[in-house]
C-alpha cells in the first residue's frame, strides 16, 4: 500500500482526528472536569520537562535538531491521556468506557503521525511492514582473470530476459584483519548483476546508515531498492551494487564512529575488510579506486567524510548528508578522547577529518555536502566541511535542500545526486 503518511491526506486526518479526541476529553462540565483539566495539564507539563531533561540534559537520547514542535504534541499527548484515564475510570456501560480508550488511541496517533512527518521514517504505509534482505542467498560471484573493464552504460548491452528490477540481500561481511564485530549488511545488486549473462566489475557505493539506526532504514525510510530500481531503468540496468554495513559493532553500548580506537577498528574494517570481501565475493569493484564511493545521512554522513579523508585511496568518492563537523558524543571532545583514545588528544586528531584536511592535498577526491535549510545543527557543520574539503583541494558541492534533520532531505541527498555518483564510478562516463 503506497499510500503517503508523510504528505497529503492520512497525515491530515490523522491530525484532526488527534486534535477533536483532544477536545472531546475536554469536553463537559462540573467540578470535577474543571479540577481534571488543570490537574492533568500540570502532569502533562510535568511529564514532558522531565522527558527533555532525561532524553537531551542526561541520556542524550537525541540532539538539539530534534523539532521543539514535537514537545508541544508530546505534552497534548500526555495531557489527553490523563483525562481519558479519568473518562474510563468514571464512565459507566461498555460503550462509556470504550470511547476513551478510542479517543486516547487516536491522540497517540496523532502524536506518531506528527513525528513521522517531522523525520519522514515511514513514508507510505507500506514502509511500516517492509523488511528488507528477504531475496534469498546472496547470488556471489567470483572474480574473473583477466579483469574485465569497469561496467559501463556506452559499452553494456542488456539481454532480453533481464530482470525489470534490481534485489536486495543480507550478508555477514567477516572481519579479515581489523577485528571488528558486525551484524549482517545489506546488499542491493542491480538488474545487470542479476542478468544472464551478467554485467561485470560494476562499481560499488558504500551506504551508511545513521544513529539510533541500522541498515534496513536506507530501505524502509530511504526506499533504497525504489531509488536504485529507478536509476536503473533510465540506464539499461546498470546501477552501482550498494554495501549497507552495520555501524553499531554488533550492537556495542559504545558505536566506534567509524574510526580505529579503543571501541574497536571500524574504520579498518570499512576500508579494508569489506573492500576486501566485495570483490572477492560479488566480483565488483575490480579495477581501482575510481569505482568505490562511500555516502551516509548524519551519523553515516560524518563517517563518510572520515573514511574520504582518511582513506582517499579507497574512497575517493563521498557523499556527506547531514554529518557532523567531527564525530561527537555527550560530553564533548574531551569525553570522546577518554572514552575512545585513553585521554590521547594526539590519537583522535590523527584520525579527525578537519584535523587532517588542513596537512595535505586530495586532488583526486570529490565529494558533495548536502544539508537542509532547516536544519540549524548540522547545516553550519555542513558548511564547515565543504570549506575545509574545498581548502584541501578536494572537488567539492555544497547542496542545500529542503527540510530538516530528516529523510526528507536525507532520501533526496542521495537520490538528486545519483547521476553525478554513476559519472564519478564510470557508469555514465566522465
Amino acid at each position: 500500500m503506497n499510500i503517503p503518511l508523510t504528505a497529503g491526506a492520512v497525515p491530515v486526518v490523522l491530525l484532526c482526528l488527534g486534535v477533536l479526541s483532544v477536545a472531546w476529553l475536554c469536553w463537559g462540565r462540573g467540578r470535577n472536569l474543571s479540577r481534571a483539566i488543570p490537574l492533568a495539564a500540570v502532569s502533562a507539563a510535568a511529564f514532558t520537562l522531565l522527558l527533555f531533561v532525561l532524553a537531551e540534559l542526561v541520556f542524550h537520547w537525541w540532539d538539539a535538531s530534534l523539532p521543539r514542535h514535537l514537545y508541544v504534541y508530546t505534552f497534548l499527548a500526555i495531557f489527553a491521556e490523563f483525562l481519558a484515564v479519568r473518562r474510563f475510570l468514571t464512565a459507566r456501560g461498555p460503550v462509556g468506557r470504550t470511547l476513551p480508550v478510542l479517543a486516547a488511541f487516536l491522540v497517540l496517533l496523532a502524536l506518531f503521525a506528527g513525528v513521522n512527518v517531522a523525520y519522514g521514517q515511514y513514508p507510505t504505509i507500506a514502509s511500516l511492514f517492509e523488511r528488507p534482505g528477504t531475496s534469498g542467498a546472496l547470488p556471489t560471484r567470483a572474480p574473473s582473470s583477466p579483469v574485465p573493464p569497469p561496467a559501463a552504460e556506452a559499452a553494456w548491452q542488456p539481454p532480453p530476459d533481464m530482470p525489470q528490477t534490481g534485489s536486495v540481500f543480507s550478508a555477514t561481511i567477516p572481519e579479515s584483519g581489523s577485528g571488528y564485530p558486525s551484524n549482517p549488511a545489506l546488499i542491493y545488486l542491480p538488474p545487470a548483476y542479476l542478468a544472464s549473462p551478467p554485467a561485470e566489475n560494476l562499481p560499488v557505493l558504500v551506504l551508511l546508515h545513521g544513529q539510533p539506526g541500522s541498515p534496513s532504514d536506507w530501505f524502509t525510510a530511504g526506499q533504497l531498492a525504489q531509488v536504485m530500481d529507478g536509476f536503473a531503468a533510465a540506464h539499461s540496468g546498470l546501477a552501482p551494487v550498494v554495501v549497507v554495513p552495520d555501524l553499531s559493532a554488533a550492537g556495542a553500548a559504545n558505536w566506534p564512529l567509524c574510526l580505529d580506537s579503543n571501541a574497536g577498528r571500524s574504520a579498518t574494517y570499512l576500508a579494508v575488510d569489506l573492500p576486501a570481501w566485495v570483490k572477492a565475493n560479488l566480483a565488483s569493484g575490480l579495477t581501482d579506486a575510481r569505482q568505490w564511493a562511500v555516502a551516509g545521512y548524519s551519523y553515516g554522513g560524518t563517517c563518510s567524510l572520515q573514511l574520504a579523508v582518511n582513506f582517499p585511496e579507497v574512497y575517493p568518492t563521498f557523499l556527506d548528508i547531514a554529518g557532523e563537523s567531527e564525530p561527537t558524543i555527550p560530553g564533548g571532545r574531551s569525553a570522546l578522547v577518554d572514552t575512545y583514545f585513553g585521554g590521547d588528544a594526539a590519537a583522535f586528531t590523527a584520525q579527525n577529518a578537519l584535523d587532517k584536511l588542513p596537512t595535505r592535498s586530495f586532488p583526486d577526491s570529490a565529494g558533495i555536502v548536502v544539508v537542509g535549510r532547516d536544519d540549524s545543527v548540522y547545516a553550519p557543520q555542513g558548511q564547515q566541511v565543504y570549506d575545509a574539503a574545498r581548502a584541501a583541494g578536494m572537488d567539492v558541492q555544497f547542496q542545500q535542500l529542503d527540510g530538516g534533520h530528516s529523510w526528507t532531505v536525507w532520501k533526496a541527498g542521495l537520490a538528486n545526486n545519483l547521476d553525478w555518483l554513476a559519472g564519478r564510478l564510470g557508469i555514465l562516463g566522465q
